[in-house]
């Protein structure tokens, strides 16, 4: 019974304890709540005060303009007009000399943003740069083939170079014979004819033209395949059928040693680059790229430049005006009606003028260099001269002590018109006058 009692004393101590801190808190709430009251009544009373003060200053201001235009006899605007006149009159000159730095600024910054796009764009695309020579090489399994080949009087290479359009020479050359032509796709059909024949062992003049016209098909074929197989691999869609084998036949075809189907491709994937950092059309410059030597991939003996061949096949087949623009424009033949057709233009330009992209004579090649920088080294006043990037540009380190900062830019003048008057070579040459003062103390 004892036990009881304690443990109910027990419990109604801790009941007390529980309300009692109940009481305390919210006691505590209520204290909280007055000063939050508190706080909002004041930020009424600075919100009421804030509002009057802003009133009171319109006030003022409309009694400003008011006296203001009363004091001068005009109006608002008028007032203004003559304020900016006296600016103006007053910093003229300031001013034009802000405008003309900004835009020199802005000059330097646009050739800098051009540069950035432009080396963007070409580190985008690394494609394999191959230059096809114009013979083809067979191997023989033996020197008896050639007498085969030659036939009697010369009737079967006389059958075979008729059918096929190539000259056969064979020579001393031990089990070798060599196709030669300048046209890749007839050096492409007779050397697939020729290996045929080989390995048929009937060579004879009619057996020789049943070969070369069964090649002929097979080479058709190829040459839609190819052409399909490259608008497939660059995603490009929307091209006749009428066109596809001459995207193919780009394959057997070269311009100073470029194979065109690699330069076409390449000049494609630039100028998709070019688009896509300045906010043209990426697609259409792709496409566009692609097509811009479509005239190249017909037979030489058409009348026209190959951009006009180009556009009269481009808009036979009903493609985009801005395509045909693109292909007949790419060279400056026609005004751009838009800027993928310039896109175009520029990434023909990076792809067929950057070194080893074309063939070059090397001896040419390295006379053209040093006569570059003999007749930098001919000026008065000039210690060294290099020609680099091949022969794109010429680094001229001039004496400061003999050659001033006004006289370095008359000699970079005079020297650019020079190598312009007196030498031959691709594109323009950039000529880098360099004038420095060095000074050297030791300290012992």
């Amino acid at each position: 019974m004892d036990e009881e009692r304690r443990d109910t004393r027990e419990r109604q101590k801790k009941i007390e304890e529980i309300e009692a801190r109940i009481v305390e808190k919210d006691e505590r709430i209520d204290k909280k709540l007055e000063e939050l009251d508190k706080r909002q009544e004041a930020l009424r009373e600075r919100e009421r005060e804030i509002s009057e003060l802003k009133d009171g200053q319109e006030r003022l201001k409309d009694e400003l303009r008011s006296k203001l235009s009363e004091v001068a006899k005009m109006d608002e605007k008028t007032a203004k007009d003559l304020l900016l006149k006296q600016v103006v009159d007053r910093y003229e000159k300031d001013i034009l000399g802000l405008l003309g730095k900004k835009r020199n600024e802005l000059k330097l910054r646009e050739r800098e943003i051009s540069q950035e796009i432009l080396i963007k764009s070409i580190q985008q695309y690394a494609g394999d740069v191959t230059a096809e020579m114009t013979q083809t090489m067979v191997k023989l399994e033996s020197d008896d083939v050639k007498g085969k080949l030659i036939g009697k009087e010369g009737r079967n290479i006389v059958a075979f170079e008729r059918s096929t359009g190539v000259s056969l020479i064979i020579d001393d050359t031990p089990d070798t014979v060599f196709i030669s032509s300048f046209d890749l796709f007839r050096r492409y059909i007779a050397k697939k004819s020729l290996e045929a024949l080989i390995a048929d062992k009937r060579i004879q003049p009619a057996r020789i033209e049943e070969i070369v016209e069964e090649n002929q098909k097979e080479a058709e074929t190829l040459i839609y395949d190819l052409g399909q197989k490259t608008l497939n691999e660059m995603g490009i869609v929307g091209v006749p059928e009428e066109i596809v084998p001459l995207i193919g036949k780009f394959r057997f075809r070269t311009s100073y040693g470029q194979n065109i189907l690699m330069h076409s491709k390449e000049v494609a994937y630039i100028a998709e680059a070019i688009a896509k950092q300045i906010g043209a059309d990426p697609a259409l410059a792709l496409k566009g790229g692609l097509l811009h030597d479509l005239g190249k991939a017909m037979d030489h003996d058409i009348e026209g430049t190959h951009p006009e061949i180009g556009g009269k096949i481009a808009r036979k087949y009903g493609l985009d005006e801005r395509i045909v623009n693109i292909i007949e424009g790419h060279h400056d033949d026609l005004p751009a009606i838009c800027i993928e057709t310039k896109i175009v233009q520029i990434a023909d330009a990076i792809s067929a003028i950057r070194p080893g992209a074309r063939r070059m004579n090397a001896e040419e090649y390295v006379k053209r260099i040093q006569e570059m920088e003999n007749l930098a080294m001919s000026f008065s006043g000039v210690s060294k001269a290099y020609a680099l990037s091949a022969g794109r540009e010429v680094r001229v380190f001039v004496d400061a002590v003999t050659v001033s900062d006004i006289e370095a830019e008359k000699l970079a003048s005079e020297i650019a018109g020079t190598i312009e008057a007196n030498l031959s070579y691709p594109g323009e040459v950039k000529v880098n006058l360099i004038r420095e003062k060095r000074v050297v103390e030791y300290a012992r």
